[in-house]
């Protein structure tokens, strides 16, 4: 039976904003190069690879089958856990490894290889750790390799925002770790779902073992072959602490058009499409055989402009193109209208936040604010980069929006998203359409506009000593009044700073073949797979 789920952004987030949330991710990567060591690196296709549906009498049934095939637009920029913070990235991380904590349904961190802890002051943390959990490589996890991949957090720029909290790890026995924070730390258990303090073997980070060949952890998937440019594929590890899952090959393909991917699903080439094309939702969801999720996420999307470099240095400026930009069209055009949007420099989803002081649509404002900034149109024109076809269609509605509205041409170049992610984090550009998904305020704060996050996230490279010690404050208030009144300041200032151009919130939106059963999705994008199964 078809089946169709849209449904809103659940009030429970307020319950686990003031618990103390969990991570979050920046745009999606891709990246090229070989399959895993150590296994099979076949390519047989994902058509080849799934079981046919068998014809009846009575019409077409799902057969039994033991894999999961699944449409993706981007491929992951790394599978290791600390050398990337990218959305796909984290897709392949949540099957290979786990943390200390997951995020539940609700946005609650909850315990994962932590059997059960204590909070023994406001900056210490006892961690009692699940025992006989294995590697996959047969090894049991222990301490020394919690207190290892805490500090390889720490220590690598792409993660270490969730790191930073963590000023020391204590072994104190071979299941039991105390991580002491430096003052008091909010967000510490949302810190710990993030894949960069993911779990790995303690010996293998020492020996300089390449994870990013050969991914080793606790998860319930292991990867056994990378086809670069087109499929990972994975199996279950029959010794997963949680137990085995009951689909025992997943294979990701790569798929970048749209429209590729819908046709892929209807013929049965694939199971589920991850980014469903907007302007195919109408078709899925009328679709017999086709569950169609939607459900809205914490997805804030925006275009990123380099503080660092003129005209964007210009607050005035900055505030200028913010108000020149006709978001309803991008949101018609660009998504279908399967978003929300927002003028505010925060996701306006979580407790606290406000899109006051912030620049609005407002054509006769923008032109305003540029005669302010002393610059004149003609020497402000400046290219904008667009990593896939959703962003590009948003890209053409702004290039349109800024001619019309204030003079300025700008131009669009389309790039893949490995150089797309290199450049943007290295500042090595003018303009790009963005993204960041967290799961509360303090992660998508630090990560978009803390200092310590350039070279980074914060690819917008706001460095602004006011704003940096609002954030430093909310992550060392543990009172939930006072925290959520401290995210409304700052989300006045960031506002008036408009650092970037806020454009949209998006959905969580996946089509899946309707005998998958076990489906589940939080805001923040998480899916656990191996809580899927086939149904008869």
């Amino acid at each position: 039976m078809k089946k169709k789920w849209i449904r809103g952004l659940f009030p429970a987030m307020a319950v686990a904003f003031a618990m103390g949330m969990t991570a979050g991710c920046s745009a999606d990567g891709s990246a090229s190069g070989t399959s895993a060591s150590g296994t099979s690196a076949s390519s047989t296709s994902a058509q080849e690879t799934s079981t046919e549906a068998e014809s009846t009498e009575g019409g077409s049934e799902t057969a039994a089958k033991d894999s999961l095939i699944i449409a993706t637009a981007n491929e992951t920029p790394s599978v290791t856990t600390n050398e990337h913070n990218a959305v796909a990235g984290n897709y392949m991380n949540q099957l290979t490894y786990n943390g200390l904590f997951k995020m539940d349904d609700t946005l609650t961190p909850v315990p994962d290889l932590v059997e059960s802890y204590e909070n023994t002051s406001d900056t210490e943390w006892v961690f009692h750790l699940k025992q006989g959990v294995l590697f996959h490589n047969g090894e049991e996890m222990t301490a020394k390799d919690v207190k290892a991949s805490l500090e390889l957090c720490k220590e690598s720029p792409e993660v270490s925002q969730y790191g930073a909290a963590t000023q020391s790890v204590e072994v104190v026995d071979d299941y039991t770790v105390k991580v002491t924070t430096d003052g008091p730390q909010s967000g510490l258990l949302s810190n710990l779902t993030h894949h960069g303090n993911f779990i790995l073997p303690a010996d293998l980070i020492e020996s300089g073992h390449d994870f990013n060949k050969e991914p080793i952890g606790t998860g319930p998937y292991k990867l056994v072959a990378w086809n670069r440019g087109e499929s990972l594929e994975f199996e279950a590890f029959e010794d997963y602490f949680g137990g085995a899952a009951p689909i025992k090959q997943i294979i990701w393909k790569i798929i970048p058009e749209g429209s590729s991917r819908t046709m892929a699903l209807e013929a049965g080439e694939v199971d589920m499409i991850i980014e469903v094309e907007t302007a195919d939702l109408t078709r899925l969801s009328e679709t017999e055989g086709v569950s169609l999720f939607s459900e809205a996420a914490t997805a804030h999307n925006f275009m990123m402009i380099n503080n660092e470099i003129a005209p964007f240095n210009n607050i005035d400026f900055r505030k200028a193109i913010a108000s020149a930009i006709d978001k309803e069209a991008i949101v018609h055009v660009a998504v279908n209208g399967n978003a929300t949007v927002t003028d505010a420099m925060v996701p306006d989803c979580f407790p606290g936040t406000t899109a006051e002081g912030a620049p609005t649509y407002d054509p006769e404002a923008a032109k305003a604010y540029l005669e302010a900034s002393g610059l004149a149109p003609e020497e402000c024109g400046f290219t904008l980069i667009c990593s896939d076809d959703t962003k590009l269609r948003a890209g053409q509605v702004i290039q349109s929006s800024l001619k019309e509205n204030l003079g300025i041409d700008i131009q669009l170049e389309s790039m893949d998203l490995a150089t797309y992610l290199d450049r943007t984090a290295s500042g090595d550009y003018e303009a790009a359409m963005g993204g960041y998904q967290a799961s509360d305020l303090l992660a998508y704060a630090m990560g978009v506009y803390h200092s310590d996050s350039i070279n980074a996230s914060n690819k917008t490279r706001t460095n602004d000593p006011e704003i940096d010690a609002m954030i430093e404050g909310i992550q060392a208030a543990l009172d939930p009044a006072e925290r959520e009144a401290l995210v409304t300041e700052f989300s006045k200032a960031i506002n008036e700073l408009c650092p970037q151009v806020p454009l949209y919130m998006s959905n969580n939106t996946r089509a899946y073949n309707s005998a998958l059963q076990g489906f589940n999705c939080n805001a923040a994008g998480t899916t656990y797979y191996e809580q899927l199964s086939w149904g008869n």
